[in-house]
Parts: structure tokens; sequence; C-alpha cells
């Protein structure tokens, strides 16, 4: 009874998320089902740069992304850049008693970690797409286009300090190709974009024992 109640509720969100603009999702309109099967309404991560990672346990490449998750929450928190960083996983598609197995399966990151019953979420965060990554902003609106995935050493970095400085996605992503990548491989030493300079300042000492680390998962 208590699982059809948390559908039912979910599915009237659903209802409010299909009347709104795509360019104007807020966190308030998304609720899920957390691992005790209450309803988990985003709403209450506003303030913070919420990362959602969309996935499956039956999704290869979901789960190769894992690692890769959980070695960016490191390089944050030893770089002091996560504490303003909440990271949420959403899976989709698979039953719920698949889900929780999973989740006691799999070596996860540290996140909240959320089911969706509903389908109409999945077409508004992932498009049928899997992973996929979302970023909601510090004012709690999601971001228009996808996010990168944790395995893009040091871009995925970035982005999410970038977003907790309040920087637009799209805006972060050109920044980092059209500047950042010359820094991180030794091309050029500095950029015009003051924010960019300060994540390198602090980035670059640990270069180095970050790929170590990035290539250990890689093989």
């Amino acid at each position: 009874m208590k699982q059809v109640f948390s559908i039912i509720i979910i599915c009237f969100f659903n209802i409010f998320l299909l009347q709104a603009q795509i360019d104007n999702l807020h966190l308030q309109q998304f609720s899920f089902e957390d691992t005790a099967g209450n309803i988990f309404n985003l709403e209450k991560l506003k303030g913070k740069t919420v990362f959602v990672d969309c996935w499956f346990p039956n999704c290869p490449p979901c789960r190769k992304e894992m690692p890769y998750t959980q070695l960016l929450q490191q390089r944050l928190h030893t770089l002091q850049f996560d504490s303003n960083i909440v990271f949420v996983t959403i899976c989709f598609r698979q039953s719920r008693e698949e889900w929780l197995k999973a989740l006691q399966e799999i070596k996860l990151p540290n996140a909240i970690h959320l089911y969706a019953p509903a389908s109409i979420y999945e077409t508004t965060l992932t498009n049928g797409i899997y992973p996929t990554y979302r970023i909601f902003n510090n004012e709690g609106v999601l971001e228009n286009e996808n996010a990168i995935r944790p395995s893009e050493f040091a871009k995925a970095d970035f982005i999410l300090y970038a977003a907790t400085n309040n920087m637009p996605l799209k805006t972060a992503k050109k920044l980092f190709e059209d500047e950042g990548r010359n820094i991180l491989n030794n091309v050029k030493k500095t950029s015009s974009n003051k924010l960019l300079n300060n994540f390198f300042e602090k980035f670059m000492p640990y270069k180095e024992k970050f790929l170590q680390a990035f290539l250990l998962v890689e093989h």
C-alpha cells in the first residue's frame, strides 16, 4: 500500500512536470522514492549544486562510470571544492527490488540513491540515453544540456567547480575546451578567465597523483 501511494504521488508530480517549460525546470518538480520507500523531493537540495547520475543496474556503461564518479568525488574533496556539491543517483527502467539488490552488490559512489517508478521523468532527464548526467544549479534550476561523464578527467572537475560558482554549464564546457585543455596539457600556463585560473592553481599540483589513480581504473 505504501509503495502504491508513493507511485500515485510521483505521478501527480509528473503531471505538474509536463506542464512546465523544458527551459525552466526546478528541483521541486522532481520527486522519487528513497531506499526506505519514502518520497524524496529534490527541493530539499536547493542551494546546492546537484550532480545527477541517471542509470539502471543492467546498463554496463552506467556501471563502468561508477568508479570514475568515486575518483571525481575524491579529487573534489582533496581540492576542497566539494562543500556545496551533492551527488544523486536515480535508477530508471528496472524494478525497485532489482534496484535495491544492485545497491547491495555494486560499489556505488557516496550519493543520495533514488528510484524512479514513473517513466515521464526518464524522458525529461535522459531521453532514453544511459548513463546521462544532469546538473541542477545553485538556484535549483536544471541546466538545459547534459553534463559530462565523470570519466572526463579534469573537465568533470572543472564543470562542477564552475557550477558552484554560478557559471552556466554551456559556458563552462566551452571555456574548458577553448582554454582549459591547453593548460591541463601544459600547452599554456594561464587563462584570461579568473575562475579557470583558480581551478588549475589548485588542480595542477595534484595532477600526476590524480592521473595515476585515474589510469588504474582505466586498466
